[in-house]
């Protein structure tokens, strides 16, 4: 099993964020010819991925299993623990490149609700020194590579954080953008969109919320009767 687990992290550092259909095509065939046991249901499956973080988190990295409250699926995601959008974190790219990302992840963080649409991937950008702004189609290169890294997510032709960027730069995004981005008065994680409570606005995982709701009937923020619908 450990050859399974060296050959999956491998996979987990190259494709950086996977879904569960990514993670079965490549977990199956390894099992198989390693003539191991594949993980046979989703507790099985993090307790195979939390032995592995085992064997990394002294390297400042982590696996961690999360769902995205735009698309509702749940993704495994390779990050760095506490990274910020620094060049070294994108090793062959041109300092305008790393710039641009540094950028855009700025602008969805200043967004109340973290999306931007795709012209605004686009728009001229205001580059530090004597930085050329990349071609706008480098720029569409490289937004659909960080994209496939699960840095950024596409959904309905809007431009949102991803899975890794939620993970990886959490406490960048805490840090820099407060106004904006809040935790969750339930987990204490970070909340970017799930739903707002009708008095006070604040928002909390629906998930929490629907938990927190079976055994009261208040807001867990204002203390005001919760009447948010919580149906997706």
């Amino acid at each position: 099993m450990d050859m399974v687990k060296r050959a999956f992290l491998r996979a987990c550092i190259n494709h950086s964020c996977m879904d569960n259909d990514l993670i079965d095509k490549i977990l199956s065939p390894l099992c198989e010819h390693h003539q191991v046991t594949k993980p046979a249901n989703k507790e099985q499956l993090h307790t195979f991925v939390a032995e592995i973080v085992d064997s990394i988190k002294e390297f400042s990295q982590t696996l961690t299993f999360m769902k995205h409250p735009i698309t509702g699926k749940e993704y495994l995601v390779f990050a760095i623990t506490d990274a910020t959008p620094d060049p070294h974190n994108h090793p062959g790219l041109t300092a305008e490149e790393c710039q641009y990302f540094s950028m855009v992840l700025d602008k969805l963080g200043h967004e109340e609700d973290c999306y931007i649409t795709w012209n605004e991937a686009y728009a001229e950008f205001n580059f530090k020194g004597s930085v050329r702004a990349p071609k706008k189609v480098r720029m569409q290169e490289l937004i659909e590579m960080w994209t496939q890294m699960g840095y950024f997510l596409e959904a309905e032709d809007r431009l949102y954080l991803g899975p890794r960027s939620i993970i990886e730069f959490e406490f960048y995004l805490r840090s820099n953008y407060p106004d904006t981005i809040k935790e969750c008065q339930l987990c204490k994680q970070l909340v970017l969109w799930d739903v707002k409570c009708s008095d006070c606005n604040r928002k909390i995982h629906r998930e929490c919320i629907r938990k927190y709701l079976r055994t009261r009937s208040n807001c867990p923020t204002c203390n005001k009767k919760w009447s948010t619908r919580l149906s997706q």
